[in-house]
């Protein structure tokens, strides 16, 4: 399935083919030189994506973005800075998979570098938003290591990414999993996907049951991947998150 917007485009594929699974993959290509990518987020609970996304009218579709305080349902795990302002100063050290920074501009396609100290951060221009996350997966086109094996590197999750291509464009990727109908994938198996998208830079964000891709206007509710916080092969098992990356 395929769908053009000016600025962006939208194909689901469902295929039994890669890695020997069935896998259910949801790629969104946005144009920054017409698009905007920005973030949305909440800080004193959690929202599902789709909500944070109605909740801005110019948004277009979006995808959930980092990790959140999910025991304490509220706001996100790691440094974020929002077009200036310090909204979590929390140090990543203790989770040495978020080691890298998304960094988006109010124009431009975004930037993907590994992370540096929050008071690095603090003094960048007032335009920007900074999100820690990880790992960083692409650099220049080359794979990154991953520092430690674990469950989260090594287990096939359900994963949200984002890559970024030449001229400007930028991949939002969401790939279902934990069901029958969709094995989910390892880190290294989703490197190796994003490499045959071409990615020149790609970095891992939440991913789980926070998995989400939101489109305005598509039935149910817009969420056109199938979140799994459920259980269940369909749209409505969407996890509320603490922030999201919107296509305007």
């Amino acid at each position: 399935m395929k769908n053009w917007l000016p600025g962006w485009k939208w194909r689901h594929t469902r295929t039994s083919r890669l890695y020997q699974s069935r896998q259910n993959i949801n790629v969104l290509k946005v144009d920054t030189r017409r698009r905007q990518i920005a973030l949305a987020f909440v800080t004193d609970t959690v929202l599902r994506t789709s909500w944070l996304a109605q909740a801005d009218s110019a948004a277009l579709a979006a995808v959930n973005a980092g990790f959140f305080k999910i025991r304490e349902g509220r706001g996100s795990a790691t440094y974020l800075r929002v077009r200036g302002r310090t909204i979590d100063d929390l140090p990543a050290q203790g989770y040495p998979h978020l080691n890298g920074a998304l960094i988006l501009h109010e124009q431009g396609a975004p930037g993907i570098e590994y992370a540096q100290p929050n008071a690095v951060y603090n003094a960048r221009p007032a335009d920007e938003t900074i999100l820690v996350t990880g790992p960083v997966l692409l650099l220049q086109g080359e794979e990154q290591p991953l520092k430690q094996i674990s469950d989260f590197v090594a287990l096939r999750h359900p994963r949200t990414c984002l890559c970024v291509l030449p001229r400007g464009r930028v991949l939002l990727v969401t790939v279902d999993g934990r069901h029958a109908e969709a094995a989910g994938m390892t880190l290294p198996e989703l490197t190796g996907l994003l490499k045959r998208l071409h990615c020149r830079h790609a970095i891992n964000l939440d991913g789980g049951g926070s998995t989400t891709l939101w489109i305005r206007g598509k039935p149910d509710n817009g969420v056109v991947n199938c979140p799994s916080d459920n259980r269940k092969f369909d749209h409505f098992g969407e996890r509320p998150c603490a922030n999201a990356l919107l296509v305007r």
